[in-house]
């Protein structure tokens, strides 16, 4: 049992040293099933006969076109900037490609620098898209800005977390393992697949409850929407990115599959999820909701979780999601910028965004691309 993140699991078997591009050539392959477009993924109308959502290429293309409007080095920049990539890809419309080409061109051509300070792992987590854009558009650099970040973020070896910087938070689970499960299937080096199975599994061990919800912290022991996406991600990513062979697959599958069932227990008649998940009066939230539907789809895609079981949930989750999109990609519902807090009521009263979100629409485009990818 990983009751803290003290125990360090036996390291990985190490690997005989391979090419960097053999190991783009592995993650190419893994992007490839999730570019793979299918019908399923179309939304169904209900049976009330209200209007079937836009399709969810149509939705992706309102939302790669705007965001995000703040260019940083961060994960959100960064999930617009790889789905826009994706849905180059998907699509085979190359106008996709430009505005992540020119936003990421200050960090690839050294005029920004992409690690910075203060160092966080918000931050760090934006080399996701340097990760995809070395597979998804051969952008020279990218690669090596995304191992150096992994590098940057691994922590020494014998301390009690695995990756610096870390705030024990659920958010810690998908920043670093966003990063470090890409570099793992790259690079084939052990320390990478050693890192994410301490993150993932100590932080599951500490912060999923019995019923299979997250809490967001120890500081902050509630069931925050956004913090529980934040944990889902991590786990998707890890199942998606890290090999076959992963000696803790069989384990975060496990605790992802417990923690979908969970928040499918929670979803609203209408289809959404909302800020504190276990609170059915606390608003519902645009977020968590684009993530857990981006779960459940690749979840379906790539046999993790029951179609059966699971499908009426994802067609209400994207129904729901869908109707909060603005013919011009505007996002409703998405909570702000959120900390960790003990009183409930910080949760609960953390205001709405007003107009369009970034947040919104990173995690909005990510939960239409898997629909899209459905088959």
């Amino acid at each position: 049992m990983h009751s803290s993140l003290l125990p360090v699991p036996a390291a990985l078997p190490r690997r005989s040293p391979v090419s960097r591009a053999c190991g783009v050539m592995a993650l190419a392959a893994l992007l490839t099933l999730l570019l793979m477009p299918g019908e399923a993924a179309r939304a169904q109308a209900p049976a009330t006969g209200a209007a079937a959502p836009p399709a969810p290429l149509d939705i992706a293309r309102r939302l790669a076109g705007r965001y995000p409007a703040a260019p940083i080095m961060s994960y959100i920049p960064a999930l617009s900037w790889s789905g826009a990539l994706r849905l180059a890809q998907m699509t085979g419309e190359a106008q996709w490609r430009d505005k992540p080409r020119r936003e990421m061109a200050a960090f690839l051509e050294g005029r920004t620098s992409a690690i910075a300070e203060p160092y966080l792992l918000t931050s760090l987590a934006g080399h996701q898209a340097f990760a995809d854009a070395a597979v998804l558009d051969g952008m020279p650099g990218a690669a090596a800005l995304a191992v150096k970040a992994a590098d940057f973020m691994l922590a020494p070896e014998g301390e009690a977390s695995p990756v610096r910087f870390a705030r024990q938070w659920t958010d810690d689970m998908f920043m670093a393992t966003s990063v470090l499960a890409r570099v793992a299937a790259t690079s084939k080096a052990p320390k990478y697949g050693a890192a994410v199975s301490r993150l993932l599994l100590g932080y599951s061990d500490q912060l999923q409850r019995p019923d299979g919800l997250f809490v967001h912290s120890r500081l902050g022991p509630h069931a925050w929407g956004r913090g529980n996406g934040f944990a889902l991600l991590g786990l998707l990513d890890a199942l998606t990115y890290m090999p076959a062979s992963w000696p803790d697959r069989p384990r975060v599958l496990a605790v992802f599959q417990r923690h979908v069932a969970a928040l499918v227990r929670h979803q609203d008649e209408e289809g959404m999820w909302h800020q504190v998940v276990d609170i059915p009066g606390s608003y519902k939230e645009f977020t968590v909701t684009a993530m857990t539907v981006a779960a459940l789809a690749r979840g379906i895609q790539r046999g993790w979780l029951d179609r059966t079981a699971y499908q009426p949930a994802l067609d209400r989750g994207w129904r729901a999601m869908a109707s909060r999109v603005t013919p011009d990609g505007i996002t409703r519902d998405v909570c702000s910028g959120t900390g960790s807090e003990p009183p409930l009521e910080y949760y609960l009263n953390r205001p709405v965004s007003p107009g369009a979100d970034d947040r919104g629409g990173a995690m909005g485009l990510l939960a239409a691309l898997e629909m899209a990818s459905l088959k």
